[in-house]
């Protein structure tokens, strides 16, 4: 009898509360940017950063976790209270996965039993790893699953399920905005298809539910338009991620050689002589012409950075490559990350060709593949939680792995049994 699922989510989010108390780094949590705005927040400063003036309106970082940091702060008080309660969210969240992962297991792999996906997400290092950090990346990770499966499953359905996966999607690119585009293009194909098809009720509602994303991002596009005076959907950090990746001294990581420092702190790009003369927009525009520029001058180079860029993406980048100081996650874990993907390609590969899953699933995966890869070449990778946002859609081809390694084991020890 396969376990319930409502068991297996308590047992994943005891696991997860159980690793964020032991890792206690809520008693001196790192905060990084979002922290910073947060923190202008509370002091009734506004939504506002630093990067160039001080305490200047800013779409640095999307708006929902510096939000959710100061709302609890003002609840629990700025401390190791209110950080305790946001990982325990992140956990809840994190757990919550195993109800889209069967969802999308039975989809494409729908002979597997779903405990084996459910397994592998309860267990799954990076799931395990990012609520105990005081960052959004927990939310991300949690929430794509359940917006691959509002699109796939709920949109075009009906009215409630249109709206709900509209709004999910809409939310959660308050969280992070680079969402829209994947889950923009899942659902224009829906559409095109559809219209195709000439299936005009479930046109109707995929329009209903793209509606419902923009309604969701309105308010705060209209903020950003008032205090920037230029359209931005959700956060504008390109020119300063494009430039950490594209400089005369580009590591292909945030990091410059030896990972102790930041490559903008070790070698300041000439675009930072501006800070606190200029705007934040303006100063994201001089680090985006800085790197355009290099990248003129420089095609070769910039080919060679860019595809060793894509190739670390799904693999890993050099040890002085990346952050060396702090928690410095990416050394302390390196071999148990390595070995986990590499094991978790394996099986995804083996479930593949015993199972053989329909094109829809060998399309989402291209798709994720080329658009993470294109916004990872041309900015900067190193970082885990990139690739870890996406992780979840081997998992199904992995527990399909499983499930054929076991059926082999099975069906031999049957024989061995049988004397065969």
């Amino acid at each position: 009898m396969q376990p319930k699922t409502w068991h297996l989510f308590l047992l994943s989010l005891v696991l997860h509360i159980a690793v964020v108390m032991a890792m206690g780094h809520y008693h001196n949590a790192r905060l990084w940017e979002n922290g910073a705005i947060a923190t202008n927040i509370y002091d009734g400063k506004g939504f506002s950063g630093g990067l160039s003036i001080s305490d200047e309106p800013t779409s640095w970082q999307a708006p929902a976790y510096p939000y959710l940091l100061a709302a609890t702060w003002s609840v629990f008080g700025k401390g190791a209270n209110a950080h305790l309660f946001i990982s325990s969210l992140q956990c809840l969240a994190i757990a919550s996965m195993v109800w889209p992962m069967a969802s999308l297991s039975r989809r494409w792999f729908p002979s597997v039993p779903v405990w084996a996906v459910q397994a592998l997400a309860i267990i799954a290092p990076l799931y395990l790893w990012y609520p105990t950090r005081l960052h959004h990346t927990a939310f991300v990770m949690a929430l794509q699953p359940w917006i691959l499966c509002a699109w796939l499953s709920w949109a075009g359905r009906d009215v409630g399920g249109s709206i709900g996966a509209g709004i999910l999607t809409g939310l959660s690119a308050l969280v992070q905005p680079v969402l829209l585009g994947v889950f923009g293009i899942i659902g224009l194909v829906r559409l095109l298809l559809s219209v195709k098809s000439k299936a005009w009720k479930t046109t109707g509602l995929l329009i209903l539910a793209a509606l419902a994303v923009v309604a969701c991002l309105v308010p705060w596009t209209a903020r950003n338009y008032q205090v920037h005076g230029r359209l931005i959907l959700v956060k504008n950090s390109f020119g300063k991620e494009f430039w950490m990746g594209n400089n005369p001294h580009a590591t292909g990581t945030g990091y410059a050689l030896g990972g102790a420092e930041e490559i903008t702190s070790a070698y300041p790009p000439k675009a930072f002589e501006l800070r606190s003369k200029v705007s934040e927009m303006r100063l994201m525009d001089a680090l985006k012409d800085e790197a355009k520029e290099w990248i003129r001058d420089n095609p070769t180079a910039f080919l060679i950075i860019t595809a060793q860029k894509i190739f670390w993406f799904w693999t890993l980048p050099p040890k002085d490559r990346v952050r060396s100081t702090g928690d410095a996650e990416a050394l302390l874990f390196r071999g148990v990350y390595l070995a986990y993907w590499i094991a978790l390609l394996a099986l995804a590969l083996a479930g593949c060709l015993v199972f053989r899953p329909p094109v829809e699933f060998y399309w989402i995966l291209g798709l994720f593949i080329i658009f993470y890869s294109a916004i990872y070449g041309l900015t900067h990778v190193g970082q885990a939680r990139f690739r870890g946002e996406i992780e979840y859609l081997f998992l199904p081809a992995a527990a399909a792995g499983i499930a054929a390694g076991l059926g082999f084991v099975l069906k031999r020890a049957s024989r061995g049994n049988t004397g065969e």
